[in-house]
This record gives C-alpha cells, structure tokens and sequence, in this order.
C-alpha cells in the first residue's frame, strides 16, 4: 500500500516546522502552502494561494479533502505544531490491522465531548464565541448526544480515495467554511450525521508516535477575545492544589 505524509503552512502566525515529518525520508512528503518562497528540502510544495479563505479555513482544504490533490491509497496527515516519531509504515500496518474502517486518529487526549470542546474553544479565543455558541445551540436543539467522541485533529490517518471518507471530508470543509474553522467540533457532529465508520487508535500510544505540541503555543496571541478568563484562573488554581 502507498502513502503520502503531508501538512500544510499558511500565514505568518507561526513558524514552518520543518521536523513535522520527523526523519523519515524514505516515504513520500508534501507540504501545501500559500508562501511561494518556502524550500523544504526532500519535500515536494504545493503552492496553495488562500483566494479570499483565511489562513486557517485555507490550510483546512488539502487537510479535510486529500482526495482532490493527493493520489496513492492512504494519507497521513500532521498538524505543522507536530513532529512524527515513529516509521509511518508501522504506524499504518498496526493501526489498520484487522479493521476495515477507512478514517483512523487518536481520541483527544482530554475531552471526548464536543460540548467541552466548544467552550474551550470559546474560553482561549480560538474562534468567534458567536459562531461557536451557535453551534451550541444547534447541535443541542437536533439532540446531538454528550460526550459521544472526539478526535485529536493533528494527526489523521486515512484511505483518502474511499468513496465514503471522500464524501466526508466534502461535507467537513463545507462546515469549516460555513460556521466554526474549528474542524474538531464539526468533526464528531458529521460523523453522527453520515455515520462515518471510523475508529479510535488504541493499539497505538500517541505519545510515541506523535509529539502534538512539537512548536510552542504556549504564549500564542489568540484571533478572538478570550471568555471566562477569571473562571479558567480560578480552575488552573484548584488544579494546581490538586497536584493536576
């Protein structure tokens, strides 16, 4: 089986991360970016302009649908904040082994409800607290369940060309530009909607195939003003009495 690494560079918020595909050369790598000067050695660049999208709805496109733009029979995505650890070859025969599913990531490492999702998204300023509170309430009033799954969106793994992944991913992009650029939270919503068959990592542990965090995010300036900024103190300091 074929497989492409890839991620993608949009903007000057951040810098270009180039340990995100780890050492492994030995494996095909692309990188989408709107930045027409940017030399990455060993890795091939598509040029990506952001036509009117903001730099993070722009850099969603290849991300949400690799079947437009990728060939081969399965993709490994990677957030630029990541950097890969483990030969990416075991990482598809392990996580693949005996299922027949087509869409494969990691359970988000803290939350598995997209209700939670939401108000952190709102609380750190990283989208519009309008927008997300919509969200809110829609899935809520078409009885959208609590805590039915969600996924670390920095690393996915997936047969791109499958006619029901693609399907998805068309309808995922749709949302991102449509309402939150927040993929994570439309996530778990449309898998529940099209009932995409897809399934958690577990024969895997992240933190040896992934490092997430890879580029300092610590001190990012958020896009969005921040909410609850005296409630998330007040919660970092129970947190720390606890020893959390």
């Amino acid at each position: 089986m074929s497989l492409t690494l890839y991620s993608a560079h949009y903007g000057a918020k951040e810098p270009l991360n180039r340990e995100v595909f780890g050492p492994f050369a030995h494996v095909r790598r692309v990188l989408f970016t709107d930045q027409s000067e940017v030399d990455f050695p060993g890795v091939e660049i598509v040029h990506d302009p952001l036509d009117g999208l903001d730099p993070a709805r722009a850099s969603r496109r290849a991300k949400l649908m690799p079947h437009r733009y990728l060939d081969g029979d399965w993709s490994l995505w990677l957030d630029n904040k990541s950097r890969l650890k483990r030969d990416p070859f075991e990482i598809l025969d392990i996580a693949t082994s005996g299922k027949s599913a087509a869409f494969f990531a990691f359970p988000h490492f803290r939350r598995d409800c997209v209700y939670h999702e939401l108000q952190t998204c709102w609380e750190n300023g990283l989208d519009d607290f309008r927008t997300l509170k919509e969200r809110q309430r829609t899935y809520r009033a078409e009885g959208m369940p609590t805590h039915s799954g969600l996924i670390e969106g920095h690393f996915i793994l997936r047969r791109h060309q499958d006619p029901a992944v693609a399907h998805f991913g068309e309808r995922w992009f749709e949302h991102v530009l449509r309402y939150s650029r927040r993929d994570q939270i439309s996530f778990p919503y449309l898998v529940w909607k099209l009932d995409l068959r897809f399934e958690f990592i577990r024969t895997l542990d992240w933190r040896e195939t992934v490092e997430h965090d890879f580029l300092d995010r610590a001190h990012r300036v958020p896009d969005f003003p921040r909410k609850h900024r005296a409630y998330q103190a007040a919660r970092r300091f129970y947190h720390a009495l606890k020893g959390r």
